[in-house]
Order: structure tokens, then sequence, then C-alpha cells
């Protein structure tokens, strides 16, 4: 899943009416994106946020209607470092924290949302290492 879309409504700024509000996360030139659509249904008032970062309350509404995706390598590297050195350019972790993240791939407990899976699972593919987004 390379981008899902979530709605919601909250009340304008400007008039105070109902506002329809929907917000795509995307895998968009190899990163993740973050777009906000924002619409009074009385004055007509309009926002939109371009490559912002997924709120936590939208990420949580987004994995409940969605899914929760995992990322799964199906055979262990024989050769570590190729996803480490992805792993550590992947959110900018420390070795370690690359090493409990794979630790914590191989042992398929890695999860978010598809665009953010389906990210990792191709940056590591790009480096020769066969992963796959998975729902869970």
């Amino acid at each position: 899943m390379k981008c899902a879309t979530v709605h919601w409504s909250t009340t304008c700024d400007g008039c105070g009416a109902a506002t329809r509000c929907s917000g795509t996360q995307a895998v968009v030139d190899d990163r993740l994106r973050w777009d906000e659509e924002h619409q009074c249904s009385r004055c007509g008032e309009t926002t939109l946020v371009c490559d912002g970062t997924l709120p936590e309350p939208l990420r949580g509404r987004m994995l409940a209607e969605h899914g929760v995706f995992r990322l799964s390598v199906p055979d262990r590297p024989v050769r570590s470092l190729p996803a480490l050195r992805v792993l550590r350019s992947h959110g900018g972790r420390t070795l370690a924290e690359a090493r409990a993240a794979l630790e914590l791939i191989l042992d398929g407990g890695h999860l978010g949302t598809g665009p953010e899976i389906e990210l990792l699972a191709s940056e590591l593919r790009a480096a020769g290492i066969a992963a796959v987004t998975v729902r869970s």
C-alpha cells in the first residue's frame, strides 16, 4: 500500500461551522509524505497542509481504518550490513537501534501503516534484501 487516506471533521476557525477534513499518507519520490485538506461547509474556507508529519491521533485512525501492516523478510539475510545501512539511514537510528530494528523485523514484529512499511520494504529491496509488506 503506497497511499492511504482518512477523513474526519472539525470546526471552522473562521465561522464555527463543520469542516470536512481529509489526510493522505503516501510514498512519493522514495519518501513518506502527509498532506491534509480542510474545507468549511459554510464559508468555503480551505486549508491545505502539504508534506507535513502524520499526527499521532490520525496515525491511530489510519491503522484502525486501513489495518496494521508488518514488514516481512522471508529469508534471513546472509549479510546484515546492507540492512543495517538502510535502517540507520531510515529514521536516523544509531547502530544499536538499527540492530534492534533488524531483529524486530526478522521476528515479524515491525508494524506500521501501509505506506510506512512499504517505504522501508522498498529501501530494503533496493539494498538487495527480499522484503515485503504484509497486512497483519
